[in-house]
């Protein structure tokens, strides 16, 4: 089974509009005959992703048969060459987490909120990840920020610039997403981040255009004289968070509330992001698409995470 079949079978999707997509961890039937989150099913997929989500198109597609469980192991390794990674696995590691009160934004990304947004975008969105940011960190000592992903359809010739969330309360998540709406998509940030894009891209161009990427139309898209207008029509920016919710509790009891909570609850929060976002001076020229994923328990699915990637890394020794 091909892991986009995989993905579709773990994450159930609730909503499928134009803008607007959430889905959730599905359930089956495990011990005792009760239903249980198929979490480790989850976590087991996203471990699988790490080595496209590490090296992207690099390294990380195809991989020779001989050689998965060595490319596995290093990009295991390779996620843990970043600070943010490694200081978040030692407080999980001990009991700890992250709550919605953490100011330290960048330690965030150690819960692998990039992950999921990386891997809902290639198998669900039919994405290429154009920029693996963990391989131009690793491989040319670049520090790389910016957007949360950067992919590609190469069916509709658009940009996907990403930003993803993991919160224990959605409100506080659709906050933080409105809040880099303003942060992140205006013309200086534009500016500034097309200009590393395009030279990340001019890094690896040969490589790009023997797999069919076609390099110069990127760069010539994120160009300083491509006007703004023809730039944003060309991109899209997907919106992700997860976060922690009781709504979830009930699907075993009562299917029919729980799907009516589970749709009140996300329809909630895409109107409280469009209500955070309404301000914003380009706000109808953005292609925003809103990514909802509650999860009944983040502090679970981060620590197994963590945990497993850790064995992974002692596989090579």
């Amino acid at each position: 089974m091909n892991k986009k079949n995989k993905i579709q079978k773990i994450l159930s999707c609730k909503i499928s509009e134009a803008n607007f997509y959430s889905y959730h961890i599905d359930f089956d039937i495990c011990g005792k005959d009760i239903l249980q989150q198929r979490i480790d099913d989850f976590v087991q997929i996203m471990c699988e992703e790490i080595p496209s989500f590490a090296f992207g198109f690099h390294r990380g597609e195809n991989v020779p048969q001989d050689e998965i469980l060595n490319t596995l192991v290093e990009a295991a390794k390779s996620i843990y060459k970043i600070t943010e990674y490694r200081e978040v696995a030692e407080m999980y590691k001990k009991g700890e987490s992250i709550d919605d009160k953490f100011d330290n934004k960048y330690l965030r990304r150690g819960e692998f909120g990039e992950l999921f947004l990386h891997s809902i975008l290639k198998y669900l969105f039919n994405t290429n990840p154009l920029i693996a940011k963990i391989h131009f960190k690793d491989s040319f000592g670049h520090a790389v920020h910016g957007f949360d992903s950067i992919h590609i359809n190469t069916e509709s010739m658009t940009l996907w610039l990403g930003e993803s969330k993991i919160y224990t309360s959605g409100i506080n998540g659709v906050d933080a997403l409105a809040q880099d709406l303003f942060e992140h998509f205006n013309t200086d940030y534009f500016n500034s981040e097309f200009n590393i894009i395009s030279k990340r891209i001019t890094d690896s161009y040969e490589m790009l255009d023997s797999m069919g990427f076609d390099s110069e139309h990127w760069i010539e898209l994120l160009n300083r004289y491509t006007s703004l207008s023809e730039q944003l029509n060309n991109i899209v920016i997907p919106m992700f968070c997860a976060y922690e919710t009781s709504t979830l509790d009930s699907y075993e009891l009562d299917f029919e509330k729980f799907s009516k909570e589970f749709e009140d609850e996300v329809y909630k929060l895409k109107k409280r992001f469009d209500e955070k976002s309404k301000e914003h001076p380009l706000i109808n020229k953005l292609n925003i698409i809103v990514i909802l994923m509650p999860l009944k328990s983040k502090k679970e699915i981060i620590s197994k995470l963590h945990s497993k990637l850790t064995l992974i890394q002692a596989l090579g020794g």
